[in-house]
């Protein structure tokens, strides 16, 4: 059997990757899947490309490729934190998992526009900002129904929309942990 996979969609600075983590941390057997790792090799290893990673022709061909053999490696669910926003792109991607047989599950964060473009302020990565106008097509587009599942996370905290998503698909959480052991962990894992 297949390990299921948890897409979780959104604009950036949503919390994908915290939610993603979160649930990694208390699904057992459960493995993250990072989009970004392909994208950075496919910049650092084709000549003259220096477009988005996610707009490179073999981007989606190697992202499938990569997530049908993961998911027969997996011991738990497969969660997958990436912003997808062109819709074609999405649906390419989403049909070619469905193609290959992978049982996915997807989910788009959302909150409104100012929350979004206050996170990103704080992010301070010129990389991912998004002037307000392009915030505001992002979400709308996000709200379109091929993004469904839509879960408003505005002023949400990680845990409950990590929550929400396991209790959705009916898998068991391990309790979560308590915020200082969260910290201390991470200090342990950055050596």
């Amino acid at each position: 059997m297949t390990a299921p996979i948890i897409w979780i969609n959104g604009p950036f600075g949503i919390g994908k990757t915290q939610t993603a983590q979160i649930l990694h941390e208390r699904l057992p057997g459960s493995f993250i899947f990072d989009p970004e790792e392909m994208g950075s090799a496919l910049k650092k290893l084709t000549p003259k490309f220096t477009g988005e990673s996610q707009a490179h022709p073999m981007w989606i061909p190697l992202m499938l490729d990569a997530l049908q053999f993961a998911v027969k490696q997996a011991d738990g669910p497969l969660i997958v934190p990436v912003t997808i926003a062109d819709v074609s792109r999405h649906r390419r991607m989403m049909s070619g998992l469905k193609d290959r047989g992978m049982a996915v599950r997807h989910y788009t964060l959302l909150a409104p526009a100012d929350v979004v473009q206050a996170r990103l302020r704080r992010r301070n990565d010129h990389l991912t900002r998004w002037d307000s106008s392009e915030v505001e097509e992002r979400l709308s587009d996000f709200r379109s129904e091929q993004f469904a599942r839509h879960i408003e996370a505005g002023e949400r905290s990680p845990d409950a929309i990590a929550e929400e998503i396991a209790s959705d698909l009916g898998l068991s959480l391990r309790p979560a942990q308590n915020e200082a052991l969260r910290w201390l962990k991470s200090l342990g894992g950055r050596r």
